[in-house]
């Protein structure tokens, strides 16, 4: 089996681009080609700990949680236009990821995908750009074995 964090991080990436009004998707970039808008920003983040079954050696199986960043650039021309299209954007790329079977399938039945947060960064007043950066969170059991020479 693949490396279970390589296969969601890239998965997760072809779930954002498919959703609903979102124009492109990119991985471990700054910034989306051409300025594309709206636009998901995904980083691979962190990959930590969860738990071991008791007894177990720590590098035969765990649960692992991955948090990704997650971002979502819009343009607006105003704040209250931008925050209804932040909410709109985050609504349906959380959607998306939550409701996604492949996503769903990659963390098994001992695993999970939950919704944590959404937090707003403050504009540039000059770019008229807005980020909101949606945190999911993955948990996975994590083997050995999974992982290639």
């Amino acid at each position: 089996m693949a490396d279970p964090r390589e296969a969601i991080l890239t998965r997760l990436v072809v779930v954002c681009a498919a959703v609903s009004g979102i124009q492109a998707a990119v991985r471990n970039r700054l910034d989306a080609a051409s300025l594309r808008r709206p636009a998901v920003v995904v980083h691979d983040g962190a990959e930590q700990l969860l738990d071991a079954p008791q007894g177990e050696r720590r590098s035969r199986l765990q649960r692992m949680e991955l948090s990704p960043g997650i971002t979502v650039v819009i343009r607006g021309d105003d704040g209250a236009e931008a925050g209804a299209l932040m909410t709109l954007y985050r609504s349906r790329v959380v959607h998306a990821v939550l409701n996604d079977a492949e996503l769903i399938g990659l963390v098994g039945t001992n695993g999970g995908i939950r919704y944590e947060s959404a937090t707003v960064a403050l504009p540039d007043a000059e770019a008229r750009e807005y980020r909101v950066t949606v945190e999911i969170v993955f948990t996975y059991p994590f083997y050995l074995s999974d992982l290639g020479a």
